[in-house]
């Protein structure tokens, strides 16, 4: 969550409008990540599904990806919904 919140000024600075969907959490500062739990695949659908109808979503970037369960969601989200162009971080 430490590089979403990063990602979304960025985005803000860019005058672009970011948005998120969750897939851990993590307890960290300037120093490093000390925590980080992963949140239920389920849930990480359902921020994919409710995203996808209501808006129309130009462009995306993944972040912390820390296993292969949630590389697998993300690939079956941009193969349901059309999230436009992916960078891969």
């Amino acid at each position: 969550s430490a590089g979403m919140q990063a990602d979304l000024h960025t985005f803000f600075i860019r005058k672009t409008y970011g948005m998120s969907v969750l897939v851990a959490a993590v307890a960290g500062n300037s120093y490093g990540i000390h925590a980080a739990e992963t949140l239920p695949l389920h849930f990480v659908d359902k921020q994919f599904e409710v995203l996808a109808d209501d808006f129309k979503v130009r462009a995306s970037k993944t972040g912390m990806l820390s296993d292969a369960s949630l590389i697998e969601a993300v690939v079956k989200a941009y193969k349901q919904f059309d999230f436009g162009p992916l960078v891969v971080d």
